[in-house]
Parts: C-alpha cells; structure tokens; sequence
C-alpha cells in the first residue's frame, strides 16, 4: 500500500514555486481583465433639490474631457445633443414649473439641447426611456434659448447642477470644459402649456436668422378654417408675437428683406399662405398695423408626410448660404426658400 505514495508525484521546490506562481497570476488576471471591462467612462449620476415639499431631478450620464476639445468639436455646434451620455437625461418635476419662462407641467421628460457659441436651445421632450440618440422631435414639449456665460476655470467632467434662489424658485447649470448654461425656473400653480414658446435658427453665410415663436396646439380641434380663420390676418403663433431676426440683407422667396428685427403674421388662403413681414417687432401681444409692412410673400402649400401638431416653423438649413422656412400645423405646411442676399 505504501508503494504508491512514492515521490515522482512531488515537485522540486522550484517548480513548485513556480506552478503556485502560474496559478495566482491566472487566477488574478480575470479579475483584473474583468475590472476594467466594468469600467464606465461617463457614469450614470443624479441631482435633485427640494423647494418646500416639492422636488425637481436631473438624471444624466458624466463624460469627461480625457484630453478632448469639447464643445464645438466633441459637442458639435447647432446639433442636437443628449446632454450627457449614454441613456437621454431625464429631467423630473413634481411641480408646475416656469423653465426660463416656459411652461413645463409637472411629469418626467427628457432634456435635450443645441448647443451654439452664443445660444443654447434647450428642449423639453416627453419621450421618455430611450437611448441618447434617439430623438423624436415630435414628441417636444417645448423648445426656448438661454444664454451661455465663459467658465474661469475647466470642468472637466459633465455637471448637472441644481441650485435654490428662493423657497420656490431655482437655477439648472449645465458645466462643461469652459462653458455654462444657467437655465432659471420657478414654481408656478397658473402656468398655460397650451401654446409653449419655441425658436427655429439657420446659419446663412456665417450669419444668423432666428424666429421665435409660440407652439399652439389643435387639441381635436379643427385648425385650418375654424382655429385658424382662412383670409384673415393670424399672429402665426399664439400668445406674444412671433419675430423674425435676421443678422444680415436675407431674401425670402424673391423679396429682399434687410437686417432687422420683425413680426410675422400670415393669411391663411386654402391652398396658399401670404407671409407679411411687418416692421413692428418686439416680443409683445400682437396688434397689426398695415402700414408697417415691409412685404408680403406667397409660399407654397405642401402635404406633410405625417399630422403636425402643435403648430411648427422650421428654418432647414440646406447649404452654406441657403434655408426652407417651413410653417406647418394639422395635414398642411407652407414652404419658401430663404437665401443670404
């Protein structure tokens, strides 16, 4: 019996070392292989604040700079971006809120934003759930620009800051490498969500042209005829006027029309929309004057793809000195072409 316990089945010292050595380093480099496959390079994070018994939350991913130019560059200007990474950034409220402005009813949303070296848009969505690069434009809530201010120092990872002003107002801040988006909110029991403020922009040449507007909703209504009465004047919008701003001489269909700030009205016809450029802008209750317009301009009448609604204009940039302004709301859309002049 004792004959099979002879010693060839022992290791020199050595080799025992050295297979124990094997072993551990085997065992170890899994872990370690595994460890950095974990490792998450824009982790998910959370910031919330509480006004009185109510509280507002950002849930959103961190990159971080790692070298990189950021904005304009890694962040591309006039692009839609998730704000964040990975997953959309998902912005709670348990209140009735005015977000620079613009009503936002309480409810979960997802929060988007275009980013440009003088404006940021910021876009409130109610599509909720889904991956960062799966925007539906259909589904904003609401669309508004805020002003960007020059960070002193570099944030090198994403940040979502929330902060209180007062027991029932407070400041979003969006901070990354050297900029910062400052968005103000309040709680508000009267907001009007019906008709939400939204803006349109196109590059034209290196220069800009914005319209900003509100964003009525059909709500089973009929529009066209009855919301909308057909020959008339309509502020093309809801609530304050709608403005036309343009950096430099633009020509809209054939007309030219010279750096300024304007209103914009339209009649509605049934198979056509005059667009009047009136010289009477500012961002008030509409009263039209006449003998303030600078043109009147025919654009076509399209059938859209799909229903639009709420009521939309869209400026789509199509190359380096040109733009379709497009007016859309219910089975109809009004297109003219506008160009640098």
């Amino acid at each position: 019996m004792m004959a099979h316990r002879t010693d060839h089945h022992r290791l020199p010292g050595t080799a025992l070392r050295v297979v124990l050595g094997g072993l551990l380093l085997a065992l170890l480099s899994p872990a370690r292989s595994h460890g950095q496959e974990r490792t998450i390079l824009s982790p998910r994070d959370s910031v919330s604040l509480a006004l009185d018994t109510n509280v507002v939350t950002v849930n959103y991913g961190r990159p971080s700079m790692r070298g990189r130019k950021i904005m304009g560059h890694l962040v591309p200007w006039n692009t839609v971006w998730r704000t964040g990474a990975n997953q959309a950034t998902h912005f709670t409220t348990t209140f009735d809120m005015l977000l620079a402005g613009t009503p936002i009813p309480r409810g979960t949303y997802t929060l988007w934003t275009i980013p440009g070296p003088d404006l940021w848009k910021i876009i409130i969505n109610r599509q909720t759930r889904q991956w960062g690069t799966q925007y539906d434009a259909s589904q904003d809530l609401a669309r508004f620009d805020v002003t960007p201010r020059t960070l002193a120092s570099v944030v090198d990872t994403f940040t979502v800051r929330l902060s209180a002003t007062s027991r029932t107002s407070g400041i979003m801040t969006l901070a990354w490498e050297n900029t910062a988006v400052p968005v103000a909110f309040e709680k508000s029991d009267r907001i009007r969500p019906l008709s939400p403020l939204d803006s349109t922009m196109a590059t034209l040449d290196g220069r800009t042209v914005s319209i900003t507007y509100s964003r009525p909703y059909a709500r089973g209504r009929t529009v066209w005829g009855v919301v909308v009465p057909l020959d008339s004047v309509w502020r093309t919008g809801a609530n304050l006027a709608t403005v036309l701003t343009t950096d430099s001489d633009i020509r809209i269909g054939d007309t030219p029309v010279p750096r300024g700030s304007y209103s914009l009205y339209t009649i509605p016809h049934d198979e056509s929309l005059t667009l009047i450029i009136n010289r009477r802008a500012g961002r008030v209750m509409p009263r039209y004057e006449a003998a303030e317009d600078l043109a009147r301009i025919e654009m076509k009448r399209e059938k859209p793809a799909m229903t639009i609604d709420p009521f939309t204009i869209r400026l789509v940039p199509l190359g380096p000195g040109s733009a379709t302004l497009r007016l859309g709301w219910a089975d109809r859309v009004f297109t003219a072409p506008v160009t640098a002049d």
